[in-house]
């Protein structure tokens, strides 16, 4: 999936009141605003606003040497979590890296 990268971050820690160690990776995408009416509720707008998805740990150094703002291609995966399936960036390659043709042998 070829997304708009605005950039990663990991937040590590200790929770206040659990006491119990913490360790999130996102990454920041620009996704269209999406317009729309239901009921009680109206949303209307132009252009893009800011999604988190999680992001495999792993995944974090792969983001190292880009520039920020960039495109790329998202390797998703589906994780199983709080009783129901969220979907998780795994990796990516970079955009450029991706649309470049083969070479011939």
């Amino acid at each position: 999936m070829r997304v708009r990268v605005c950039g990663v971050k990991r937040v590590e820690g200790v929770g206040k009141e659990s006491g119990a160690p913490f360790d999130m990776c996102r990454v920041l995408i620009l996704v269209p605003v999406e317009n729309q009416a239901n009921g009680k509720l109206k949303i209307s707008g132009y252009g893009a606003e800011l999604a988190e998805m999680e992001l495999a740990p792993e995944a974090l150094p792969q983001f190292s040497g880009l520039s920020f703002p960039c495109e790329v291609d998202l390797h998703t995966e589906q994780k199983f979590f709080r009783g129901k399936f969220e979907t998780m960036c795994g990796g990516i390659t970079p955009a450029a890296v991706a649309s470049k043709p083969a070479r011939a042998a």
